[in-house]
Formats: C-alpha cells, sequence, structure tokens
C-alpha cells in the first residue's frame, strides 16, 4: 500500500476545502430557512397593487411579497410557471401568471440554484371578471317622462354598479344596477357615461353607455287621414295628410276609432265623442245625422274608463265595472236585449265586474273579472265558440264554464283568445287559414293553435291576426294579399309564423290590409 505524505501545504488544502464545502452547506441552509412568502396582491401590467382579492382566468400580474427572495427565484401558480418572474428585491417578486381556471390554488418561489421552495397555501384564487349582457346603446327614452333601465352584468358572485363618470341631470343609479329618472331637455340629445360592475372579489369590467333622449310632440290628439265626417275632430271636413292636433287639451288619455267617428276619454273620467252619427255614434241623444267635427262631451258622468269603437258601434266601461253601449244594434250587438239602436250610452245588463271588450261589424265579446267569456251578436260563422251557427244573441251568452280566459279580440267572423296559462285558442269562420290552424275549416267551438304556452297579445282582423309571446317574439298568420304579414311577400299563412328574429315586441294592431307594432 502506498502513502502520501502529507506537508503543512497539503494539510491547508484539504482543510480550505472542507471549509468552503462546509460554508457553502451553512449558506444553503440559511436560504432554505430564510425563503419565505408573506403575502400575494393582485396587481395591474405596471405592478400597481390593485384592492381586488382574485386573478381573473384570463391571466394576470402579482406583487408576491417576503423574505430571501433572489433573481434565481420562479413563480409557480398551482402546477403551472407563472409566464414570467422579475426579481424586484430580497423581499418582492413580481409576475406575469397565466389563464386558469376558475379555483384556488398553492403559490410557490423556488429557487432554481439552490432549490430552496416557500409555499403559501391557497395563495391566489382564479375568478372571471364581470361580463356586461347590456349592450351599450340603451333604448331610446322620452324627454319629460320617467324611466327606468336595468343595467346587468354576469359574474360568479353578486354584482353592484357605479357610474364613473357623471349622469344626465335628472337620473340616478342605484348599486343593482337601476338607471332610472326623468331628463328634461328641449331638443333631442345623446348622452353617454361610464359604469362600473364590480363583484365580490373587487373585479370590475367597465362599459361606456350611450342614451338617447328624444322630444315628445305636444302633447294632446293627433289626427290625420279622411275627415268627410269631421271624424278628425277639426272643426272641418278637410281631409288631412298629416298629423294635426286636436284643440289645445292636454290632458286626453285613451282613443279610440269607430267608422267615420272618433271616442276619446279625458283624465278627467269625462267622455267625448265626434264625427259620424249615423247610429247615434256621437251619444249625444239627438237626431242620428246630427254628427259632430268637433270633440263634445257625453253626458257628465266623470267615472269612464275604457273605451272600444267598432263599426257604428261603441262600447264603454266606467270605474264601477259596469257596461254601457250605444250605436247601430244589429244582430242585438249592444247587448241591450234587443235591436233598437241607441243615441246615447245604455248599460249592458247589471254586472259590475266587466274587465276587457271588443267588438267588430257583427259580434262583440268581453271578458269579466272572474276569468269569464261573454258574446253577443251575429253568430253565423261559429263567432260564439258556443258549437252552433245562423243564430245570433242580443244579450251576453256565457262560453262553456272555462274561468281562466285572458286576452280576447274579435274580427268580422271569429273570435282570437288566450288563457291565462299563456294558450291561444280560436273560432269562426277560416276561409283564409284565419285561425290559424293549418287549414281552412272553420270552427264553432274554441279550438288551441298549436301547442305554444306564452302568447301574450293578439289583435284580429277580417282575414288575419298579428300576436307576440311573451318571449317578445312577433308572428302572423291568415290572408296576406297585400303583404299585411310583414314576411316580406304575398303568400298567405294557415298556422302563426315568425315575422323576422327580433325580440322585443311589445304592441300589435292589424287592421283588414296592413299592421302595425311597436318595439320596446
Amino acid at each position: 500500500m502506498a502513502f502520501t505524505k502529507i506537508t503543512t501545504s497539503n494539510l491547508d488544502n484539504i482543510i480550505n476545502t472542507k471549509l468552503a464545502a462546509a460554508e457553502a452547506a451553512n449558506a444553503a441552509v440559511a436560504n432554505i430557512v430564510s425563503l419565505a412568502i408573506s403575502s400575494v396582491q393582485i396587481a395591474d401590467s405596471l405592478y400597481n397593487v390593485l384592492d381586488d382579492t382574485a386573478a381573473n382566468t384570463g391571466g394576470g400580474f402579482l406583487v408576491i411579497n417576503g423574505t430571501g427572495f433572489t433573481n434565481q427565484c420562479v413563480v409557480i401558480v398551482g402546477t403551472t410557471n407563472a409566464t414570467s418572474t422579475t426579481f424586484a428585491n430580497t423581499r418582492q417578486l413580481r409576475a406575469q401568471v397565466p389563464a386558469l381556471s376558475a379555483a384556488t390554488y398553492p403559490v410557490y418561489v423556488v429557487d432554481s440554484v439552490t432549490g430552496a421552495t416557500a409555499i403559501k397555501i391557497n395563495g391566489l384564487t382564479y375568478s372571471p371578471f364581470p361580463a356586461w349582457s347590456t349592450g351599450s346603446t340603451l333604448s331610446n327614452q322620452r324627454a319629460n317622462t320617467s324611466f327606468s333601465v336595468a343595467l346587468s352584468a354576469n359574474s360568479d358572485s353578486n354584482i353592484t354598479y357605479a357610474n364613473t363618470t357623471a349622469l344626465p341631470a335628472g337620473t340616478t343609479l342605484a348599486a343593482n344596477g337601476l338607471f332610472s329618472g326623468t331628463i328634461t331637455i328641449g331638443v333631442q340629445t345623446i348622452y353617454s357615461f361610464d359604469v362600473q360592475a364590480n363583484d365580490a372579489q373587487n373585479q370590475d369590467a367597465s362599459r361606456t353607455f350611450s342614451l338617447t333622449v328624444t322630444i315628445s310632440p305636444p302633447p294632446g290628439i293627433w289626427t290625420f287621414g279622411r275627415n268627410d265626417a269631421g271624424a278628425l275632430g277639426l272643426n272641418d271636413r278637410v281631409y288631412r295628410s298629416s298629423p294635426t292636433q286636436v284643440g289645445a287639451g292636454t290632458n286626453w288619455s285613451q282613443i279610440s276609432k269607430g267608422q267615420r267617428s272618433t271616442i276619446a276619454t279625458k283624465t278627467d273620467g269625462t267622455l267625448w265623442a265626434w264625427g259620424f252619427n249615423s247610429q247615434g255614434q256621437c251619444a249625444q241623444n239627438d237626431a242620428f245625422t246630427n254628427s259632430r267635427s268637433s270633440p263634445t262631451q257625453v253626458g257628465v258622468a266623470t267615472n269612464w274608463s275604457k273605451i272600444n269603437g267598432g263599426a257604428f258601434i261603441t262600447f264603454a266601461g266606467k270605474t264601477d265595472g259596469t257596461l254601457w253601449a250605444w250605436g247601430h244594434n244589429q244582430f242585438g250587438r249592444l247587448g241591450l236585449n234587443d235591436t233598437n239602436s241607441r243615441s246615447s250610452p245604455v248599460q249592458v245588463g247589471v254586472a259590475t265586474n266587466w274587465s276587457r271588450f271588443e267588438v267588430d261589424s257583427y259580434h262583440t265579446a268581453a271578458t269579466k273579472t272572474d276569468g269569464t267569456l261573454w258574446l253577443w251578436g251575429s253568430n253565423g260563422y261559429g263567432q260564439f265558440g258556443n258549437n252552433s251557427r245562423f243564430d245570433y244573441r242580443s244579450s251576453p251568452v256565457q262560453l262553456g264554464a272555462t274561468t281562466n280566459w285572458s286576452q280576447i279580440d274579435v274580427g268580422q267572423y271569429q273570435t282570437t283568445a288566450t288563457k291565462t296559462d299563456g294558450t291561444l285558442w280560436v273560432w269562426g269562420r277560416n276561409t283564409q287559414g284565419t285561425l290559424g290552424l293549418n287549414d281552412t275549416a272553420s270552427r264553432s267551438s274554441p279550438t288551441q293553435s298549436g301547442t305554444g304556452t306564452n302568447w301574450s297579445m293578439i289583435s284580429t282582423s277580417v282575414y288575419n291576426n298579428l300576436a307576440t309571446k311573451t318571449d317578445g317574439t312577433l308572428w302572423s298568420w291568415g290572408r296576406n294579399t297585400n303583404g299585411q304579414l310583414g314576411q316580406n311577400d304575398t303568400a298567405s299563412r294557415s298556422s302563426p309564423t315568425q315575422i323576422g328574429t327580433a325580440t322585443n315586441w311589445t304592441l300589435v294592431s292589424v287592421g283588414s290590409y296592413s299592421s302595425m307594432a311597436r318595439t320596446t
């Protein structure tokens, strides 16, 4: 065996090597002990600390505070390395983190040289930012008229809303997103303002909203069209092709058109009529030929509430629930148990719970507050729905025993109604597919149209119909010779067909050759 001679020089080298190794080991141990995470903070791209308590699921920026950091440290979230780690000083690191699913993750800081590791359990929560569901362009509003619009954003936690720029004068924004008020202006104006949606993690999303406020025409009744009988109420018989205000009154409440005559109520509960008076439509208890060309008050009562004019006939309700009728009484359409015309209001029976009433050329339909449906007049095409035809009734007759009738409307030869369950029912003449039953066979008893349970408003004419559903869609069916079904053609339809794809239709009105509807 050979032996190495130990000299003083060799011994010094050995000792120095051992000491260096020991110092390195001690340094590594010291680093392991000192590397620690005290806090993880959400920041913006410039590493300004935010008040957010969660990072966006799309990724973000962190400021990590602690001790023992070096420029060899890297940040890991869960099992995913940070996109980048920047050494600020021994007590702070800055990291850009990638997109991750919504959850809470541990955060690690690892020294890539020594392997020293620090961990913060439940160190970082990921949560999606609020996402606006309300579009940036709000629906137009009228000046000097109160309104409310619900602003809404989606998140995985509760959201509160606040404006970050000035709102239009006269409006407020509630924490729940209800934007409301009355804007008083003299000319049409477009407003722009910013709103921030904040969730429970203090994450926020801002949106700039645009609101157009329009000016209403001067208050009152405006009329135009044929005027040979004074139906426009302008104290003459001159036709008008543009809207012309009737007098200077500003307290009109409701208005209804008959055939060449008009009836209206005021906010004080008074009733007014004008136009053709051939059958006593003006309700002035005078000669049937004495027409009126300007509004004339009907009696002195101040409790009129509902009105509906038809072909030479008028119905009106009072606040006490009574129903009144006057005008032409062919087929007993007035419901007064005879066929004598009337030139002043006469009460229909003694009931005090009438709710809705609709009238056309041959028959009348009405509901009561108990949900029952009543019909009278001509039944030549089964309009009564009582499984009979070719007769008439001069006083109200109940249709079956059903007590859930809701909306009603009548055409010249048919009746349309909805029930409180949202179903649609039709009966009467069907030669043009008017009933919407996918055929042209007439019906003398109520027949459900389709299986839908979300019908809302209905309007019926001689041969065609218009209706909305609770989802805001618009539907039409029946004769279409003049494009009145709104389907961009002149092909008739025998079953309800949706018009376009819009979902913001609210009011509908259909005539024999044209249709109208309003959106929100």
